[in-house]
């Protein structure tokens, strides 16, 4: 199976296989545990993983560890493609979700404001545009 990107406004309720749903606005991204088990894993983005498409397939960073389902699936999902990793013992995946909300505790407590967020936003979008803008200069100078 590959893994496809779909970029959404918000994550639908009911999750397709093989489709890792990426909500940019409220950077959070969604995918079915790739064993199969149906194990809704919900990854907030950029705080805790990268969510990139390239021609649509998706790939996410870090690993992706399945700690709170009987699974215990640990995996990489690189251009679409699923790399198994050794599963966390018990005690190694208690570790990392004590470690995860409490990173993402201190996150929340220096979190910028709406306004912050849309200011960054904007920002990233005259970059883009800036950068198009540059490409097609070139290309016209051929």
């Amino acid at each position: 199976m590959r893994f496809v990107y779909q970029a959404v406004e918000r994550i639908p309720k009911q999750l397709a296989s093989g489709v890792v749903y990426h909500s940019e606005e409220f950077e959070v991204a969604a995918v079915l545990c790739a064993c199969g088990c149906a194990h809704r894993v919900m990854l907030l983005v950029p705080d805790s993983h990268q969510v990139s498409s390239k021609g649509g397939i998706a790939t996410i960073r870090p690993s992706i560890a399945v700690c709170d389902a009987p699974c215990k699936s640990h995996y990489i999902i690189t251009d679409g493609r699923v790399e198994w990793l050794p599963a966390f013992s018990n005690a190694v995946a208690s570790s990392v979700m004590r470690n995860q909300i409490a990173r993402h505790a201190a996150l929340d407590a220096t979190r910028r404001s709406w306004i912050g967020r849309i200011r960054a936003a904007a920002a990233r979008s005259r970059a883009a545009v800036a950068n198009a803008f540059s490409k097609l200069q070139s290309i016209f100078r051929m």
